[in-house]
């Protein structure tokens, strides 16, 4: 009787486990920033992409010769629904720009002071620089023409309290050398 009393008893346990097992699996699938991210409260389908945009970038000075070291500014807007969150300091921005072998990058110092994150809502704009010799990266013009570059900043979307996502926002853009 024991005995009977001992495996109802585990085959109950490993029934409500099988049964248990699918719902768990469903209501894990990972979501990535490109997707829909559902609100588990509401139901409710939040779009999180596009969320922000280069409206402008450039660098300083404006003209750039053959050995100088130049910088990177840009214009972003926040046009999702959510607002998000980046480094934007002088001294420390994410903004970094990737070129293609007509600039060199060459490591600086980087700055020791930690800077509190810009928000920006939805509609704002903020402009981000990254200043060559200031911000842990320097780049230098090393050959004359028409320089293809990527520049990239990474943020964060403030979906709610508990919830933001990690994701980035990236531009093609020509910077012309001047001899």
């Amino acid at each position: 009787m024991k005995l009977f009393i001992a495996i109802s008893l585990i085959l109950s346990i490993v029934v409500t486990i099988v049964l248990l097992v699918p719902q768990l699996v469903i209501n894990s699938q990972s979501t990535s920033v490109n997707e829909s991210l559902t609100n588990s409260q509401t139901t409710q389908r939040i779009n999180l992409s596009p969320i922000l945009k280069f409206e402008q970038v450039k660098t300083i000075p404006n003209e750039i010769h053959v050995g100088e070291k130049f910088s990177i500014s840009a214009t972003v807007v926040n046009i999702g629904a959510y607002p998000v969150t980046f480094i934007a300091n002088l001294c420390d921005s994410e903004l970094y720009a990737m070129f293609d072998n007509k600039v060199g990058e060459l490591n600086a110092p980087e700055c020791k002071m930690v800077s509190e994150p810009v928000i920006l809502n939805t509609g704002e704009k903020s402009i981000v620089q990254r200043i060559s010799d200031l911000s842990g990266i320097t780049y230098k013009a090393l050959e004359e023409g028409i320089s293809n570059a990527t520049v990239v900043l990474p943020y964060t979307i403030n979906v709610s309290d508990d919830v933001s996502l990690d994701n980035h926002v990236k531009n093609t853009f020509t910077v012309t050398i001047n001899s």
